[in-house]
């Protein structure tokens, strides 16, 4: 928007007409809308651009099907991060002409171990070996054995954790997903607990997922304060992990 500098002095955008702090008068450029559409030049912008586009519907919806855990373990460039790494599956489809390629479940692996908070990664806090395993409809997170008093890197000030586990179905053509219900979740514990054995939390699906369908299984840890009976997560979330453990 142009505004008066002076007595006669404008300095913006009037009519067509740029007028420059220097004094400098001159026309504004036109949009380069179409020539970007159709210059033969502008190709691999349009494809790059193309592909990136894609790549953060795709990580949008990752992380709306997640949103739950998601919500007290991540940082402010998760949506720039993880766009990165679905830019990089869809550069492994070898079917579609470049400009063109799509997601592709057998080419998920560079989303397994994704951190969802980069501030804190899930090796440098929980040290209790887990497996995470599919099955039809189920998708199942076994632990055999779990100290907490040493297993667990908790912050200053948690009394308490919760074991995270979570999965869903994504189906990227269509741009929607399923979540799994975990019907017996380990709960809140205290950071001082009896160690445990054989533990298992298993996510379920209404249906086996569809063969093209990304099936994504997700492992974290919250931290919690306990205060007169009543658990309050802690309030920077900073130091809850939560990572991709599974992906079929």
């Amino acid at each position: 928007m142009a505004r008066q500098t002076g007595i006669l002095g404008i300095q913006g955008t009037v009519g067509g007409l740029v007028f420059n702090k220097n004094g400098n008068i001159s026309q504004k450029p036109q949009s380069n809308k179409a020539a970007f559409a159709s210059a033969p030049s502008r190709a691999r912008t349009r494809e790059n651009a193309a592909e990136f586009g894609l790549a953060a519907k795709y990580s949008k919806l990752l992380r709306d099907s997640l949103r739950v855990a998601i919500a007290s373990a991540s940082d402010s460039r998760l949506a720039a991060r993880l766009t990165k790494v679905m830019r990089e599956v869809i550069g492994l489809d070898d079917t579609n002409d470049r400009g063109q390629r799509v997601f592709d479940a057998s080419n998920s692996a560079p989303l397994l171990g994704f951190d969802f908070n980069g501030a804190s990664g899930i090796g440098q806090t929980m040290y209790f070996p887990y497996e995470v395993t599919g099955a039809g409809s189920e998708v199942t997170m076994s632990i055999p054995a779990l100290n907490p008093a040493s297993d667990i890197a908790a912050p200053q000030g948690a009394t308490h954790f919760e074991v995270v586990f979570a999965a869903s179905e994504l189906d990227m053509e269509t741009l929607t997903y399923t979540n799994a219900v975990v019907a017996a979740p380990l709960g809140i514990l205290p950071i001082n607990s009896a160690p445990l054995a054989n533990q298992a939390m298993v996510a379920t699906f209404p249906a086996a997922p569809a063969a093209a369908s990304l099936v994504v299984g997700v492992v974290g840890i919250n931290f919690y304060q306990q205060i007169n009976g009543k658990f309050y997560a802690l309030n920077n979330n900073s130091t809850n992990p939560l990572a991709i453990e599974y992906v079929a």
